[in-house]
């Protein structure tokens, strides 16, 4: 590389200057595709054709039947900065439109070959040309209602620009996301789609659950698993269509979000969102949802990115939580795991910790050691001694009729012609998780608090948490740059080293801190795999079990799975 040289400071020459600008907006066809759209629909076009060719690398072309632009907005309309949408500083809290800068297209016009025909109701049509940077006079030509935009050779005189495009199916695939995203925030409006000349698509108004399905298709076309849940106040409402579980990914990547009819990368909206479905996914699952915003325009802020990719909210936290809470209530609706036996107990309480449950000392005596891990499982089953071909009474009588335990964690449960088979750790680690939580606000002073020592980062973020830590039950002091836990949730006050564990490890958001103390508490409490239980300690479990509300654990994994005897015998080939 060459020294640099000295050079006088100067001011760019107009037309380098918006040539560079121009590339803040328009990046690809894509960008493009998106600022024309968003000019149709602020026009109040009911109608949208769109035409690309080779990606929009030759050609891309959108035609609306909106409301058009006379001869003296077609001679404003490409100059940068020329809008109808906004004409003072204070318009931007008020903002309705989707555009609002006027910079797409003065950007536009700058770096490709630009040609706009537009006319009005019952008046005469106007053609506009502009090649990259230099009009043509305006001029009088035959057009119905609207306005037909045509870009042709973009970048072709910047060639450092057009050098990084990408493939044209890559760009048409990148076009074809921006037209999706339209179409889906706007289902009112009818879209056309050609590509290379064949036509590809063509939707009618519809509703957007209808649009869901038909430009996205499987599985969001499985009307019997797509919902729609809403919520919202006065100041802001929101739709969020979701597929119920157990639809998922194992990414983020189908969580989209909208606001006030924009597209956003908005991480905070698609975390709430995976949080909502929490208890109902397993861990490292993520659903399918989209979300429809509608925020008042003083509470959000638009005009932070070019691309208008990004926003700003005012009470973000705030209406994150009620997003939450909105798909959760709509996940306990939809998708309740309801109680197998509405009447109350009858049966004492299972104990709170593992400790207190009644194992088998003779069955554990007479085989392997206990092994805990999934992947250690003993093969030997225990057995309840009780069970003869007659349903038996035990001591007190249960709505089920309880076999035995299989593969060191499944519990065997037969009931009205169905197998149930019981997952031993779930179904114990839900319980806890919900007496967990239920009792938050018992807590319990230790004898003698336990002092330890973290790295300074996770000393800092100790300290930042502590109102939170309090609010869980968490007594933190911080005495010699060290840290002294002195107060613990009672149900776990005999468990600080698990507490500590966690504390001292913790790296997710604060809203996570409570689910996951919980979950983590919950899961280590619990009897383990491949501990043998005794036959009335494992009838006191599937009877709490089958009463719970929600029948999975706190990471989402169902509690049980069943086999009814219609399916049984079918697989061996037996008639029902």
């Amino acid at each position: 590389m060459s020294a640099p040289s000295f050079r006088p400071i100067q001011v760019l020459p107009e037309a380098v200057a918006r040539r560079i600008a121009a590339g803040e907006v328009i990046e690809r066809p894509a960008s493009l595709l998106r600022e024309l759209l968003d000019n149709a629909l602020d026009a109040g076009a009911r109608q949208i054709e769109v035409r690309w060719d080779a990606g929009g690398l030759e050609a891309l072309q959108v035609t609306d039947d909106g409301w058009g632009m006379s001869a003296e907005d077609l001679e404003l309309c490409w100059l940068p900065h020329a809008t109808s949408k906004i004409h003072t500083l204070e318009d931007l809290d008020s903002l309705t439109s989707l555009g609002f800068r006027g910079e797409a297209l003065g950007s536009v016009a700058a770096c490709s070959r630009l040609s706009i025909v537009t006319a009005r109701e019952d008046s005469t049509g106007y053609r506009l040309e502009v090649n990259n940077g230099r009009p043509e006079a305006v001029k009088k030509a035959g057009s119905p209602r609207g306005t037909t935009v045509r870009i042709t050779e973009l970048f072709h005189e910047v060639p450092a620009r057009k050098r990084f495009l990408k493939s044209p199916s890559a760009e048409s695939q990148l076009c074809r996301k921006i037209f999706d995203e339209k179409a889906l925030a706007f289902p009112e409006v009818g879209f056309r789609l050609v590509i290379d000349g064949k036509l590809r698509l063509q939707i009618e108004p519809q509703t957007l659950g209808q649009r869901l399905g038909q430009l996205w298709g499987s599985p969001w076309d499985d009307t019997t698993h797509l919902r729609e849940f809403q919520g919202g106040d006065s100041d802001a409402q929101w739709t969020v269509w979701v597929l119920l579980p157990p639809a998922h990914r194992s990414d983020r990547k189908k969580i989209h979000i909208w606001a006030n009819r924009r597209p956003l990368q908005e991480f905070a909206f698609v975390q709430a969102v995976s949080y909502a479905f929490e208890g109902w996914l397993p861990g490292g699952a993520y659903p399918y949802a989209a979300v429809f915003l509608e925020i008042a325009p003083h509470l959000v802020d638009f005009n932070i990115h070019p691309t208008k990719r990004e926003a700003r909210f005012r009470g973000a936290d705030t209406l994150h939580r009620a997003l939450v809470q909105t798909v959760r209530a709509g996940l306990q609706r939809t998708v309740p795991s309801a109680p197998l036996f509405q009447a109350p107990p009858t049966v004492s309480e299972l104990p709170v910790s593992a400790p207190g449950l009644s194992f088998d000392s003779e069955a554990a005596e007479a085989r392997a050691p206990v092994l805990r891990g999934r992947a250690q499982l003993p093969s030997t089953s225990v057995w309840d001694n009780d069970v003869t071909p007659a349903p038996v009474q035990p001591e007190v009588p249960y709505p089920f009729r309880y076999l035995g335990q299989v593969l060191g964690v499944f519990l065997v449960v037969e009931k009205d012609d169905i197998l149930y088979l019981v997952d031993q750790h779930a179904a114990h680690e839900r319980l806890l998780y919900d007496e967990l939580r239920s009792s938050a606000g018992q807590t319990q002073e230790l004898l003698f608090p336990r002092r330890f020592w973290v790295e300074p980062e996770v000393l800092q973020q100790l300290k930042l948490r502590q109102q939170e830590w309090e609010t869980l039950g968490i007594g933190l002091r911080f005495p010699d740059d060290g840290v002294e836990l002195f107060r613990l949730p009672q149900l776990v006050a005999e468990r600080e080293g698990l507490v500590i564990e966690f504390l001292t490890t913790f790296v997710k958001p604060p809203e996570d801190i409570e689910k996951d103390l919980y979950a983590t508490l919950a899961c280590r409490s619990a009897v383990m795999d491949g501990d043998p239980l005794a036959p009335q300690a494992a009838r006191d479990l599937v009877n709490r079990a089958f009463r719970l509300e929600n029948a999975r654990c706190p990471h989402g994994r169902p509690l049980w799975v069943t086999l009814t005897r219609q399916e049984l015998f079918e697989r061996i080939g037996r008639l029902v």
